[in-house]
């Protein structure tokens, strides 16, 4: 294995080992895991969004939202569909 290839997957093994560490910690606590990110505000959510469900464009806002929150797609829905009421 060349050493950038070696280097990947030393670092692959080192997230995967924090990644279960973090999970041991959340379990040792109680807590199911880390809280979900709240719910986007005006002041909170990023103009690329905004302009997407001003645009109407709720699959794009749905997607964004999700990939930069990394919360499910519903929890990503119920969250968009909150904030565009919320625009009137």
């Amino acid at each position: 294995m060349s050493s950038d290839a070696q280097d990947i997957a030393d670092l692959r093994r080192q997230v995967q080992r924090q990644g279960e560490l973090i999970d041991d910690l959340y379990r040792r606590l109680g807590l199911d895991g880390p809280p979900a990110p709240a719910a986007p505000t005006a002041e909170t959510i990023p103009p690329e969004i905004a302009d997407a469900i001003r645009a109407g464009k709720m699959p794009l806002a749905l997607k964004l939202w999700h990939q930069r929150t990394g919360v499910s797609l519903s929890e990503a829905k119920e969250q968009i569909d909150a904030f565009a009421r919320s625009m009137g």
